[in-house]
């Protein structure tokens, strides 16, 4: 069901206009990104011209890889406002995959790292016990923080090469735009607030143009920028290199595991009964993330990956229809013809920069920290929590530490998101080892029985990370039945109270010797509960059975039993 937050849900087809302005607030978050192929081809060596037709080629990547990402169908395409952009994982592996071998062999590496993404993909399902919601959540919630110190470094200037930090003036224009876009959110309505990212880009470029605070090099770059130009692709026969395979895998991993969340993220944004990740709309997101890498390395560019910035823009404007990712994949493909737009976008100010992250980066960690405080949290899932989390915050804090990794490491410990992920991954494959989902205890019908009955599903329910409404509804429904059974059944001694738990349902089983408690499919006549014992017998189990999804009663030998049944 739609969250009324969302102006515009996935399915829904919003006017031309709209799409066309939201696809170009959806742009200017993918702009710095574009960054990443410039520091490859300066870091080679290669001219202006090689570089700004390195831009372009992968302009193209990215506008194909939207468009795979935004199209559903039974192989591939998530179906979400999902944006394609160069992924920070492949930077340093390109750049020793052009130095050792040139244009053919950063083709072939990419090609297989596409490939191999593909791969992972089809095994995503049957890892999904180890991907539970409370590791999505922290997915999510660490792409949320990766993006807010992204903010934080392009706002602040710490980010730039020269080590020249951010003005007074820089600082005031990158508060003045945040608070524009953060107003517009909070208090504008209809267009106004749709479009309060671009309307503060807009706002904050043209007060750096008319303040000075506008970079020279960058207006350099930008009025020596042909209007129109055809992209310079030289195909290439892909090269490959065994040495290369680890470390281009692990970059296809890490992009699996980021595609995972975002998914995942978008899959809340416009699903306000969310409960779970859906692992077929995963699978085929990471199959068209995957794709748009295959189409980057036959052109020659960098890798692709899904940009975690999109779901916060959609979450922040209301509009996630998958329709503005159509005209948002057109709209880059149609700039790689026109470098001018590439450069404008590329000399975008950091102050603007910092301050669009900043602004969508909030959404996405209220989402995944929504995401890990639904589930009920005991000391296993707790320390795998903290524990990457805190790893993960290490890496921003202690870069030197991580960068002193052996090589063979390199590639896990890039990024914090990466780190956390991994880790979390890890921790909980290690914390399953001997976990049971099935638990039994015996309840003595009297005045403790029911707290008896609420600490232990709660204490189940904190191992298995089960959902806190879903607990409550079967400690009540339990406590409820066990009243009922001890007053109404004749019982003759304890009654066993069991659970069992597999992600998807929870089911508990009481069973005892003594009558079996009928449950009526109506609700019995007021006469019948006025008049007759048995009418009492039958209000009970009717006003049980309205608490769960499934209830059946039934006799296994001596005992008779009672069970519930929970979607979860």
């Amino acid at each position: 069901m739609r969250p009324s937050n969302l102006i515009y849900s996935v399915d829904e087809k919003p006017p031309a206009l709209v799409c066309l302005v939201n696809a170009a607030q959806q742009l200017t978050i993918i702009t710095p990104f574009l960054v990443y192929p410039i520091l490859v081809m300066r870091a080679v060596g290669a001219d202006q011209q090689a570089t700004a037709s390195f831009v372009a080629l992968s302009f193209l990547a990215v506008g194909i890889g939207t468009l795979l990402q935004a199209w559903p169908s039974r192989w591939t395409g998530s179906g979400f406002l999902i944006s394609s952009s160069p992924a920070a994982a492949f930077v340093p592996i390109d750049i020793v995959a052009i130095k050792a071998g040139g244009p053919p062999l950063l083709t072939g590496m990419t090609f297989f790292a596409g490939l191999a993404e593909i791969g992972f993909a089809q095994i995503v399902r049957r890892f999904r016990p180890f991907f539970p919601a409370e590791i999505s959540g922290l997915c999510i919630l660490l792409i949320g923080i990766y993006v807010g110190v992204l903010a934080i470094k392009s706002a602040f200037g710490l980010d730039d090469a020269s080590h020249a930090t951010a003005t007074p003036r820089e600082l005031a224009i990158g508060g003045a735009t945040l608070a524009l876009m953060v107003g517009l959110n909070l208090w504008a309505k209809g267009a106004a607030r749709m479009l309060c990212a671009i309307i503060g880009v807009i706002c904050g470029y043209v007060a750096a143009v008319l303040l000075g605070a506008f970079d020279p090099a960058a207006m350099k770059v930008l009025t020596s920028a042909a209007i129109f130009a055809l992209p310079h692709w030289t195909p290439a026969l892909p090269h490959f290199s065994l040495d290369l395979v680890v470390p281009f895998a692990a970059a296809a991993l890490i992009c699996t595991l980021r595609g995972m969340g975002d998914v995942a993220t978008a899959q809340k944004i416009n699903d306000r009964d969310w409960i779970r990740p859906d692992m077929t709309s995963i699978r085929k997101g990471i199959v068209a993330d995957g794709a748009a890498t295959v189409v980057a390395g036959l052109l020659g560019v960098l890798g692709c990956n899904t940009q975690s910035s999109a779901n916060g823009m959609a979450n922040a404007t209301g509009v996630a229809s998958r329709h503005v990712a159509f005209w948002l994949g057109l709209m880059l493909i149609v700039f790689a013809f026109f470098p001018v737009v590439p450069a404008a976008l590329v000399a975008m100010p950091r102050a603007v920069v910092g301050a669009s992250f900043l602004f969508t980066a909030s959404f996405i960690m209220i989402s995944g920290l929504q995401i890990i405080t639904s589930r009920l949290l005991d000391a296993r899932r707790t320390f795998i929590i903290g524990i990457a989390l805190t790893l993960s915050l290490g890496h921003e804090i202690f870069p030197a530490l991580y960068a002193s990794a052996p090589t063979a490491l390199a590639p896990f410990v890039s990024s914090g998101l990466v780190i956390g992920l991994i880790i979390a991954l890890a921790l909980n494959a290690v914390f399953r080892i001997g976990m049971r989902n099935k638990a039994r205890i015996d309840i003595v019908p009297g005045p403790g029985a029911h707290d008896a009955v609420r600490a232990f599903l709660e204490q189940q329910g904190a191992k298995w990370g089960a959902r806190r409404d879903v607990i409550e509804r079967a400690i009540f429904g339990a406590a409820q039945a066990e009243e009922s059974i001890a007053e109404h059944c004749n019982v003759q001694g304890p009654i066993a109270l069991e659970a069992a738990f597999d992600e998807f349902n929870l089911d508990i089983r009481l069973s005892w010797q003594g009558d079996e408690l009928a449950i009526p499919d109506k609700r019995p006549s007021d006469e019948e509960i006025r008049e007759t014992e048995q009418g009492l017998l039958l209000l009970a189990g009717f006003l049980i059975q309205r608490n769960a999804d499934r209830v059946r009663s039934l006799r296994r030998g001596d005992r008779a039993v009672l069970e519930f049944h929970f979607q979860h």
